[in-house]
C-alpha cells in the first residue's frame, strides 16, 4: 500500500510508529498520518484526553520515618 502524503503527495513519510497494521506516520511537511487497512488519513488536531488540567491544590505525602 502506498502511504503518499494526502497533503503534499511526499511518497514515503517516516513511520514513527507501529501498533498492529495500523502505523503512524510523520510527514516532510509536518503533518502526521494514519496508515492502516481502508488506506492513509491526516490526523487532524490534538486530542483533548492529552491536555492536562492545573492541579487545584498540592498533597505533600510525608517520607517514611526510619
Amino acid at each position: 500500500m502506498s502511504a503518499a502524503c494526502p497533503s503534499c503527495s511526499w511518497p514515503s513519510p517516516m513511520l514513527v510508529s507501529a501498533h498492529g497494521a495500523v502505523r503512524y506516520l510523520r510527514c516532510v511537511c509536518g503533518r502526521f498520518l494514519v496508515s492502516h487497512g481502508g488506506g492513509v488519513d491526516l490526523v487532524s488536531g490534538r486530542s483533548a484526553c492529552g491536555t492536562s488540567k492545573a492541579a487545584e491544590h498540592l498533597e505533600l505525602i510525608p517520607l517514611p520515618e526510619g
